[in-house]
């Protein structure tokens, strides 16, 4: 366990960037007056990227400006070790159930040709809010590969309830989670209603150290199959939604492989995989949640918390 630190800081550029409920200016006072802060017992000093207790202090201190809880895991492949930051926490899911409804669905059928070229319609009933690509098709149809892209490169939520009716429903998330080991990723509703994100509801959610490690299965060590991680990879390192999250928080160059998700109470998350060279991969996951049913979504904690973890 990493001790009470006596002192925590953060960059005043940092605090300066910070939206959220609070002005950047308050946030600097509030930040400049506080005493030192406790570090959460789930942070670990056992990251082999080193200045684990520093990251810690920061991430509390980044909490207590933003007044927003965030939960961290980073974790170098082929290390046992990782940063952990409220790791085994519980938090709202959101969008980022679409990277295990797309691996379930190419491993269950990746090699049908046929399945995959045949398009699925889908009527206006089926629409639904952020779909960005399926609320203007026309016609209202799309083979399973196209719904996978808008699910994971747009954050499609019409391509992601799809994809959860070509499985069988939000239950199959579930299993498929469990079947990889992530006993605590539950999904129980449909897009959008998934994202409430009601403090204390358990209903649609998992815990940072869960999607450490489905992201690292997945995307890593292939492990819905080899065709499943190559597709999820070409996908996912195309995604167009984390611009303002973990990209902006990364030094280039660098490759990403990332799923980004949003719900009420100011819920923002991101994970991924991370390529560096001369690096092993980082799996990298940054879930948050508040208890403010008016917080608005502040992609700079996630942003933040890149720069705080990843460093240069």
């Amino acid at each position: 366990m990493i001790p009470t630190p006596e002192s925590t800081s953060i960059s005043r550029r940092s605090l300066l960037a910070l939206g959220g409920a609070t002005t950047a200016g308050a946030a600097l006072a509030a930040f400049s007056a506080a005493p030192a802060l406790a570090v959460p017992t789930g942070a670990a000093d056992a990251f082999s990227g080193g200045g684990s207790a520093r990251m810690a202090r920061e991430l509390a201190a980044l909490e207590r400006a933003t007044s927003v809880t965030i939960g961290v895991v980073a974790r170098e492949h082929g290390d046992r070790r990782a940063f952990r930051y409220r790791a085994d926490s519980v938090f709202p899911m959101c969008s980022l159930f679409k990277t295990l409804a797309v691996a379930a669905l190419v491993q269950a059928r990746g090699y049908d040709e046929t399945y995959w070229s045949t398009p699925i319609p889908f009527t206006d009933a089926d629409v639904v809010t952020d779909s960005i690509v399926l609320d203007d098709l026309d016609p209202q149809q799309a083979t399973p590969g196209f719904l996978a892209d808008a699910a994971l490169r747009f954050s499609d939520n019409t391509a992601g309830n799809l994809l959860l009716r070509e499985l069988g429903g939000p239950g199959a998330i579930t299993a498929f989670a469990a079947s990889l080991g992530a006993d605590r990723t539950r999904l129980d509703r449909w897009e959008p209603d998934l994202n409430a994100a009601v403090p204390g509801d358990p209903r649609d959610t998992t815990t940072p150290d869960d999607i450490a490690r489905l992201y690292e299965a997945l995307l890593l060590d292939d492990a819905a199959g080899v065709l499943a991680g190559a597709r999820l990879r070409e996908w996912m390192l195309r995604n167009t939604t984390s611009g303002a999250r973990m990209r902006a928080g990364l030094q280039p160059p660098y490759e990403l492989a990332d799923k980004t998700g949003g719900g009420s109470y100011g819920v923002v998350n991101d994970a991924g995989v991370l390529w560096r060279a001369g690096r092993r991969p980082l799996t990298l996951v940054i879930l948050t949640r508040t208890d403010d049913p008016n917080a608005t979504r502040n992609n700079e904690v996630v942003a933040e918390a890149t720069r705080i973890v990843v460093g240069d």
